[in-house]
């Protein structure tokens, strides 16, 4: 079941990745696009791993965990990049950016040398922490309902994160993995929505 959930997820990103991609050139709208990408990658080499991980050779096994850990922490990347450029002036946005880039270096030589989801689970959360502050600043200052519902998909998506970390699972053949891909599903669709709209403010 986790192949399918897992693939499931990266099939709604990859989708919403391209969908957004096709609304034309901004800065915000590539950057969300990256994030919404990297996480289909993600989604897609996870649930190759947890789906195959019996038959496959075990170095084959670490390098596509490992693309799975890298994958998520551009997708983090993206979301802050789009994120400061969407809703910070431009010595802010620059600033942000080298922060994030120190960031993601940081954490890709982490995740490699101790490939643990919880490594993840920090970074995405730190990242998203921001993702929401922004948002939920430029909703209190303008009232802008796609801003509110970015925040949103922020607040469900650390739903799924805390699901995957208590390993919250409703049953034995639907077990916490499933349920966090699917509850991520409803965040990515906040999280696109809001920033399409956004985008064509």
């Amino acid at each position: 079941m986790t192949l399918l959930t897992d693939y499931l997820l990266g099939g709604l990103s990859a989708t919403l990745a391209v969908r957004m991609l096709r609304r034309g050139p901004r800065a915000s709208r590539a950057w969300w696009a990256t994030a919404l990408a990297s996480s289909a990658l993600a989604a897609f080499a996870g649930g190759t791993y947890h789906g195959f991980l019996p038959w496959m050779p075990e170095t084959v096994a670490a390098a596509l965990w490992r693309v799975t850990m890298a994958s998520i922490g551009v997708a983090s990347f993206g979301a802050v990049l789009a994120t400061s450029a969407g809703h910070l002036a431009v010595p802010s946005w620059t600033a942000i950016r080298a922060v994030a880039s120190i960031k993601l270096a940081t954490y890709l030589s982490w995740a490699m040398l101790d490939p643990a989801f919880l490594v993840a689970i920090a970074d995405y959360s730190l990242a998203f922490l921001f993702v929401m502050w922004a948002h939920l600043r430029s909703w209190w200052r303008s009232g802008d309902r796609s801003a509110l519902t970015v925040a949103m998909g922020v607040l469900v998506s650390f739903l799924a994160a805390g699901i995957q970390a208590l390993g919250i699972a409703p049953h034995e053949s639907f077990n916490h993995n499933d349920l966090y891909h699917v509850v991520q599903m409803l965040g990515t669709w906040l999280l696109y929505n809001g920033a399409v709209s956004a985008a064509e403010a």
